[in-house]
Parts: C-alpha cells; sequence; structure tokens
C-alpha cells in the first residue's frame, strides 16, 4: 500500500543554495525502484533547479544473508485517495546466476558515487538496465565493470573502491538513515525544506506526477515556475537508452504518440530499437 506522511528532519549536507533537499530510498534490485525513474527524469528536468537528490540504499542487508524486507506501515493519506501506479515494462523474472548479491550491489553503486552524485546515479541506471533487461552474461564482478565503463566512470578507482572502507561505510550511513526515516516501503521519497526546521514529506510508492510537484509547491509555499523539458534530440542524447514508455511519461504523451515520434528518428537514423520481451528500448546513436 502506497502512504504518505510526515517525518521529522535529519540532514546530511548543511550549506545548500537550492530550497529544498531530495532523498529518494531505493533498493538496486526492485523493479519499483526501476519503474519510478522516468518520473524522477521528469520532475528534475522541470523543477531540478529547485531541490538536490540524492539516492539512499536501504534495506536490511548483510553479507551472505538473505535480503527481507518489513511490511509496510499501516499509515493514513495525507492525500484522501491514492492514485494508480505507473506501468513499467521489464523483464519478469531476474537471473539470480548473473545478477550481484544485493550487498554487492549496494557498495558497488556507493563506490561509484565516491566518484560524484551524478557519476553514481549514471552507474546505477546502468547496472538496472542490464539487470532488468537481460542485456548482459557476465558473471559479478564482470558486470560491475561493464556498467561502470558505460557509465563513464573511472574504472581503476572504482575497482580500488569497491573494495574500500569508504564505499562500505558510505552504504552503511545509507542503511542507518533509512532505519532514522522509518522507510518500509520501497521506493519511498523524502523532501525537506533546506532553510527550515519544519517536518518534511515522505512519499511511499509510486503516485501520479502532480503529486511530486504539489510536494514541492507545499514544502517551498509558492508557484513554481518548470524548465521548458529538451527537445527530443537533446534528451535521448542525456539519457542514450530508453524506452517507448519513458517518452511517454517524461513527455505527458500517449504510448503511440511516443512510438510514432521514435519511429521518425529511427528513419533518420538517429535511434535503433532494442526489442525485449515486454517493451521495446531505443538507443540513442550520435
Amino acid at each position: 500500500m502506497n502512504s504518505l506522511n510526515k517525518i521529522t528532519p535529519l540532514r546530511f549536507q548543511k550549506c545548500i543554495r537550492k530550497p529544498i533537499e531530495a532523498y529518494l530510498f531505493i533498493d538496486p534490485l526492485c523493479k519499483d525502484c526501476w519503474a519510478i525513474e522516468p518520473i524522477i527524469q521528469k520532475l528534475m528536468l522541470e523543477y531540478g533547479k529547485y531541490f538536490t537528490l540524492r539516492h539512499i540504499l536501504t534495506g536490511k542487508i548483510q553479507p551472505n544473508t538473505s535480503h527481507k524486507w518489513n511490511k509496510p506501515a499501516n499509515i493514513r493519506f495525507v492525500w484522501e485517495k491514492s492514485v494508480p501506479k505507473y506501468k513499467f515494462a521489464c523483464e519478469k523474472t531476474i537471473n539470480i546466476k548473473h545478477s550481484p548479491s544485493p550487498y554487492t550491489a549496494s557498495i558497488a553503486i556507493k563506490a561509484a558515487e565516491l566518484q560524484g552524485r551524478k557519476a553514481g546515479s549514471k552507474f546505477l541506471r546502468k547496472f538496472q538496465e542490464a539487470l532488468f533487461l537481460k542485456q548482459t552474461e557476465e558473471i559479478e564482478e564482470e558486470l560491475l565493470l561493464k556498467c561502470a565503463q558505460k557509465s563513464g566512470i573511472d574504472l581503476e578507482e572504482f575497482q580500488k573502491d569497491i573494495h574500500s572502507a569508504s564505499a562500505t561505510k558510505a552504504f552503511q550511513c545509507d542503511l542507518k538513515f533509512s532505519t532514522e526515516m522509518h522507510i518500509t516501503e520501497i521506493p519511498s521519497l523524502v523532501f525537506f525544506h533546506a532553510n527550515s526546521d519544519e517536518e518534511g514529506v515522505k512519499i511511499s510508492g509510486i503516485y501520479s506526477y502532480d503529486v511530486y510537484v504539489q510536494v514541492l509547491k507545499d514544502i517551498i509555499k509558492k508557484e513554481l515556475n518548470p524548465e521548458p523539458l529538451p527537445n527530443f534530440d537533446s534528451f535521448l542524447r542525456m539519457y542514450d537508452f530508453f524506452s517507448t514508455q519513458e517518452i511517454a511519461i517524461i513527455y505527458s504523451i500517449s504510448y503511440a504518440e511516443a512510438e510514432r515520434e521514435l519511429k521518425k528518428l529511427m528513419l533518420r537514423g538517429r535511434v535503433i530499437p532494442i526489442p525485449t520481451d515486454t517493451e521495446i528500448y531505443w538507443r540513442y546513436l550520435p
């Protein structure tokens, strides 16, 4: 069940120019955490000037143990009704034989983040693509290195950091923060006003895009001016690999309209289709 509730602020950073701090609590092996990405991308493109975003890896994960989640808390809604989840296609099963353990995947993401928050986000994206779309048959270490290479981070640094105390400590900080924020459902998105001691707002689960925009407005207490979305060509150049459904969500158009525009770009030699069992993905050709 989705839930929204108020929680007490806790800060990682003190000097932030943007008025809102946002923390996205995820499990890198969770399909719903993959499904929320187009909504987050759209929010960053239109309202990124108002908030910073940090991915927090959560869960009761220890090496060589099973991965278990607490049951979602029974919390009343801030809004009277919830909005149905976006449907986002991915493979129904994960090839566990070739997939890193939750612990190893989390440490790898933290190692990538040591090269910068954007580097970590790019690595996470490439990792989820490989995991949920079955684009690879590499074993654990080969998969992580391939994702690191595709995300453009320094491979030598990544290989050192993945075995470092710094990556392990960063992951432990995420787990501690998740506990303090009472995260019981993933994905969860928590917003704080950076210059206020008011309570933050936690959104558990996946809601319609308008809900997230309204939360930003409620926290800042004024109307927000969205940035215009980039044209298709600019967006595709930025993200490199995407699905028809992602385009439909980000540009608020129908699936058929998104598919039609992408086919036009295919005829121009700008993208190529990558079919999967559940969805058609597209790769940008520079």
